[in-house]
């Protein structure tokens, strides 16, 4: 059971409008705030996939401490990318995008990637990169064709949903499963752990 200092006053904040990368830190029991972030992606030509999502990561926590000058807490933000074969899959722009993606994707092996920026009030930022390799089932019409219509695709890097019926278009998964959904909770934790007052995050 965490302690009551803990439960009274949040240790950081999630600067991030994402449900699933709020729902992944609740499970770790917690008490953090929750932030939008409005900033605007922009990804550049011929930047690595692994590069890219760092930048991004970074670009979010400085556009929100510009934001927010007089906030004093510790900022956690994050940028998840699909990586396949050197290629950035970002999030579809419609039904048709996504069906290209599911096509790239079959019978092949891709890697999600997601860098993770935690600023604490210092200044100082501390960085991880976490990189999970997923394989998806070979083409098959009926199976594809009925995960397109659920729409959820829909705002999700790659236009699959690992934790909601995506899950059927996976032939095996190495490495980090929370990494697909959006954020490496191991990781995460172990920042936590070593940046914030260990006395809060002891169980």
């Amino acid at each position: 059971m965490l302690l009551e200092l803990s439960i009274r006053q949040p240790l950081f904040i999630l600067a991030s409008a994402s449900p699933r990368r709020r729902a992944l830190l609740d499970s770790l029991g917690l008490c953090f705030e929750v932030a939008e972030n409005q900033w605007i992606e922009e990804p550049r030509r011929r930047e690595k996939p692994r590069r890219q999502a760092q930048r991004l990561s970074r670009e979010k926590l400085a556009h929100f401490r510009r934001s927010n000058p007089k906030n004093r807490l510790p900022v956690l933000t994050a940028d998840t990318l699909i990586d396949i074969e050197g290629r950035v899959l970002n999030k579809p722009a419609n039904f048709g995008d996504a069906e290209n993606y599911y096509r790239l994707l079959a019978g092949r092996t891709h890697l999600v990637v997601t860098a993770v920026c935690f600023g604490l009030s210092t200044g100082r930022v501390i960085h991880r990169t976490v990189t999970t390799k997923v394989k998806f089932l070979p083409w098959n019409e009926k199976l594809y064709r009925e995960y397109l219509n659920t729409g959820e695709w829909q705002g999700v890097a790659g236009g699959y949903r690992l934790q909601e019926s995506g899950f059927r278009l996976v032939d095996r998964i190495n490495g980090s499963w929370s990494n697909v959904v959006g954020l490496p909770l191991a990781e995460v934790y172990g920042i936590l752990r070593s940046h914030l007052t260990i006395q809060n995050l002891q169980s």
